[in-house]
């Protein structure tokens, strides 16, 4: 039996009090839900862009989904330049 295999997205996460499908930024992603006591404000440690990750994210070790999807053979990484232009968008 596996680490995860009792894991029901609709427990309540004891640490928020919400259900842990809550806790995620979106369908497919590692990364937790940005709110405004973890914001999304800083940046991915792998492409460097800006805003990509929440605090809980950083803590956890976490990089970008975009990264992410890169380390799983999709795509290649687009590193910021500094460059204050358009943002590669809410990937």
């Amino acid at each position: 039996m596996g680490r995860y295999d009792d894991y029901d997205p609709m427990d309540i996460d004891p640490d928020t009090g919400r259900p842990y499908e809550h806790d995620f930024a979106g369908p497919g992603s590692a990364l937790r839900a940005a709110s405004t006591s973890n914001p999304r404000n800083l940046p991915c440690p792998t492409c460097h862009w800006p805003n990509r990750l929440t605090p809980r994210d950083v803590e956890l070790g976490y990089q970008c989904d975009r990264c992410a999807d890169v380390m799983e053979g999709k795509g290649e990484i687009d590193y910021y330049d500094g460059d204050d232009g358009e943002d590669e968008g809410d990937y």
